[in-house]
Order: structure tokens, then sequence, then C-alpha cells
């Protein structure tokens, strides 16, 4: 009879944004009969509705307290203010460890900063091993030493979904680069051309000043001059209730009014069905202004046939063959984001040509079941007390 393990998830967010998305993948596509799964979310969300439709029950804590609201926004008042907090981090450490020491958790897996801080104040507590999902660049950020040192004595492997992001942790042996997966059944080309013509463009992603809609904007209103029937979609809306993330919608809105794009660009909001979504649409373009430490909605739009525009920097030269599945352009540049959307929407031959190569590359090297896969055989190398050493996936390039 297998020996099942149990592994606790623990989730940083508790909406549906990029390293939630991933982390609800993994945890719907686990061997059940090899791994009992538990998910620690720090309140009720869109998250944790996803993880009940899959037949799991998440175990809601708020166990940061106020210092859930702290983001990449916060001043360091807003950080002095959530020390506040540190008697109800506490109790809620104590509740923790005896839970997973009762049932015994065998591994716990963290996914995003404030997850990863909580289980190094865990650690001593517990008897489990401990994997670390990193889902973004750190460097920049203020706490990076103390977070750099955590990350080379608590948690067994450091797993990153790109080498940009490895390079990072460059100096570690515990790091280990997995790229992201998508599910090629779930995100595939349209069965038909669409009834509408209309040509349309799209961008998609939680709404924030760094993901670069303002840029997207102002490359659209020059698009409309030469296209006047493009049609522009902004999809997303603001997930994340982090300090400095509330507003940005209504400051595009008013962007959108004042450049006279009312009857071109459409806010769809937050939309569960990604999938559908890309099946409208003729191009996708991820315009951040800072490197991307992945951009899974690439690996989306090319699953579903899509050329995808994308800035330069970080992961996205890792995910996307210049000339071959997207064309890439200089970050926080207007006039060549606007020239690569006209070139392709004036030419649906060369769309169809890089969509059809862009579907080829996402089976080959972003197939979520090989990345669950992977992932199953580090937890079981893990549990096995085998020693464990860090060794890359197969690498990917964008010349490969």
């Amino acid at each position: 009879m297998k020996r099942v393990r149990e592994i606790l998830h623990i989730s940083t967010g508790a909406e549906l944004g990029g390293a939630e998305r991933v982390l609800l993948d993994l945890v719907r596509s686990l061997d059940r009969e090899r791994f009992r799964i538990h998910i620690l979310v720090p309140r009720h969300g869109r998250l944790t509705e996803a993880i009940e439709d899959v037949g799991l029950s998440p175990l809601v804590v708020e166990y940061w307290g106020r210092g859930h609201r702290l983001g990449r926004y916060s001043s360091w008042r807003e950080y002095v203010g959530a020390l506040r907090s540190l008697p109800h981090v506490g109790r809620r450490l104590i509740e923790l460890a005896r839970f997973v020491n009762q049932r015994p958790i065998a591994l716990i897996h963290a996914h995003g900063i404030k997850a990863q801080v909580f289980s190094a104040a865990l650690a001593p507590l517990v008897r489990a091993r401990f994997v670390w999902h990193v889902h973004d660049f750190l460097r920049h950020r203020w706490f990076w030493r103390l977070f750099h040192a955590l990350s080379r004595t608590i948690p067994n492997v450091v797993l990153v979904p790109s080498r940009a992001v490895a390079g990072e942790f460059s100096d570690q042996s515990n790091v280990l680069v997995l790229p992201h997966g998508v599910d090629l059944r779930e995100f595939s080309p349209a069965a038909s051309k669409r009834a509408d013509e209309r040509p349309r463009v799209g961008m998609i992603g939680a709404l924030a000043p760094w993901k670069g809609q303002r840029l997207f904007l102002q490359a659209a209103e020059r698009v409309s001059r030469m296209m006047p029937d493009v049609e522009f979609l902004i999809v997303g809306d603001e997930i994340y209730d982090t300090m400095g993330h509330r507003g940005f919608r209504k400051e595009l809105e008013r962007e959108v009014a004042e450049r006279g794009l009312s009857s071109c660009v459409r806010f769809t909001g937050f939309r569960v069905d990604v999938a559908a979504i890309l099946r409208e649409l003729d191009i996708v373009v991820h315009c951040s202004l800072e490197p991307e430490p992945f951009g899974r909605v690439l690996i989306e739009a090319m699953a579903c046939g899509l050329p995808v525009i994308a800035s330069r920097g970080g992961a996205t030269e890792e995910i996307v063959r210049e000339g071959q599945t997207g064309l890439l352009v200089p970050p926080g540049e207007v006039s060549p984001l606007a020239e690569a959307m006209i070139v392709l929407l004036r030419d649906p031959a060369r769309r169809a040509r890089l969509g059809r190569a862009a579907r080829m590359w996402v089976e080959h090297a972003f197939d979520l079941r090989a990345q669950v896969r992977r992932i199953e055989a580090l937890y079981d190398s893990l549990l096995s007390g085998a020693c464990w050493r860090a060794r890359s996936s197969r690498a990917i390039t964008s010349s490969s």
C-alpha cells in the first residue's frame, strides 16, 4: 500500500493573481493517491473559491494580521505600524505548528514573500521540510539581505520560474529553476475564426502601474489614428489589497476618456475564463515597465495560438522567441510598441504563422503536466531522506 505524504501549501494572496494560479494548477494536478494536500490562505477570496471547486478545503487563517496589506508601495511607517500585529502572528504560529506536528505534515511549500517569512518563523517549531516558491524579483526590495540570508538556511529548496530570477540567488546551491506550465487542454487555439472581424488587441493582468496599462493606452491611441477599427481590451482588475494598489483602474478610465479612446477601449474587469478571452483576441500585449520574473499570460496566449508583443527584460526573453513566436520591444517606449502592433495587425498571415509556432513552443517547453511531474519528483526526493542536490530543469532559451 502506498504511503500518502501530507503537504501544506501556504499562500500569500487570496485572490487569483499569477502566483495564486500557479499554486492552484499545482494542487489540483498533484497525485492525490500519493500526496494529501492542505492549503493555508490568509482570507476568503477567489482563490479559496477555486480551491473548493477542485474538491479541496482551504484553511483560512489571517496569519499576518494587518501585515497582509504591506506591499511593494508601502512606506517604512506602514511596516512599523504592522508590528502591532506581532502578538497575533505569534498566536497563529503556535496554532499552525500544533496542526503541522499532529497530522504530521512532512513538507511545507510556501508561495510568496509573506508566506515564506511566516514559514521561516514556523521552521523551529515543526518537523517538516520546506520549499520556497519565489515568484518575483526581490533584490531591489529593502528586506532583500534578510530574505537572502533566510533563503540560504530555512528552505531545503528555493524554486524559481526563470533563470532571470535564479540570478538573484547565484551564490546558493539550493535553487532549482522550474518554469511554470500551462494546461494545454484548457488553453488551446480557437476551433474556428470568430464571426466578428474587427481586429482585437488585448492586455491581460492585474491592474498595477508597473504592469504598463498606461503605456498600452498611449500605444493604442497611436494605433487607432491609423487603424480606427481596432478594438483594445484591458482584462483584469485591482485584485490585491496591499497598500498603493487601489484607485489605478479609475486613473486608467480617466485617461481613456481624456485620450478620446472610449469607443475603442474596453475594460472587462477580472475574468476567470482567461482562455475564452484569449480566443477572442488577435494579438496579446505584455508591456511591463519592470522586468518580469516570468509572465504567465505569455505562455497562456501562446498556448492559444496567439502571437505576443512583450517588453524585453527579465524572463520574457526566455519565453518569447523573437520573430518566431512574437515580437520583443524596449520597455517603457510607446513608439516601438505601437509600431509592433501595426505590423502584426496589417499582416494576418504573419500572425497566423507566429501563432502556430507559439503553440508548438509551449507544447515543447511549458506543459503543465511536465512541471507537475518534476515537482512530484522533487517532493519524493525531499521526503525520502535522500541527499538532494540542486539541478535545473531543462533549460529554456529564446533560441533553442
